[in-house]
């Protein structure tokens, strides 16, 4: 008997292992397949934010290794006080944004903390109206990814356990030419901590 549940245990874990490996497999090629409708489209001069002098050169975006370590699970703690302000911006545009709440979360075991924003101008939008946004800057910044910080988009949870997936963060399109106008990360979205994933910086960009 005591043979047998052993044999029973090593068959659960290889069949668990299994499951966990094939979804971790999923879930590296959606993210790759992402990347690769990214790049189509920022070659397509109809679409792209790219200065159109680098588009000849243009192979593809850099990005770090997907990494699933780095979809994190955080817990929102809702803001419903916070007034709307005006938001910084690397140009005069200052876009009204409430901050939505903060986030909570570990990575390594410490402790970090994310300001997450609404955008007021698409509250009430029925495309835009259901996202959150969050900008932030890490340890890589200014290094390995560009300077100006990275974007994080999501839904608005219906809980307060919330999905950080480190491996989506993008660019701003200041990364790419200076004619546009991105917002800035807030002070408190500083990350001590270097965030190896997501998009690195621009490898044509003057930045």
């Amino acid at each position: 008997m005591k043979k047998t549940n052993f044999y029973l245990l090593i068959f659960i874990g290889l069949f668990l292992g299994a499951c966990t490996s094939q979804e971790t497999k999923e879930y590296i090629a959606k993210i790759q397949n992402q990347r690769d409708e990214k790049n189509t489209e920022y070659a397509d001069s109809t679409k792209s934010p790219l200065n159109p002098a680098h588009l000849a050169e243009f192979t593809g975006l850099d990005y770090f290794a997907i990494d699933p370590k780095f979809r994190i699970t955080a817990k929102l703690e809702l803001t419903p006080d916070e007034l709307p302000y005006e938001l910084t911006t690397s140009t005069d545009r200052r876009p009204i944004y409430r901050k939505y709440g903060i986030l909570h979360f570990k990575i390594n075991g410490k402790p970090f903390e994310l300001s997450i924003l609404q955008n007021m101008k698409f509250v009430d939008d029925s495309v835009y109206g259901n996202l959150l946004f969050i900008a932030f800057q890490d340890l890589t910044s200014s290094k390995e990814s560009y300077g100006g910080g990275r974007y994080i988009d999501i839904e608005i949870p219906e809980t307060e356990t919330v999905i950080v997936d480190f491996n989506d963060a993008y660019n701003p399109y200041c990364a790419y030419h200076d004619r546009w106008s991105c917002v800035i990360p807030p002070p408190e979205n500083f990350l001590e901590v270097e965030i190896r994933a997501g998009e690195k910086k621009f490898h044509l960009a003057d930045h």
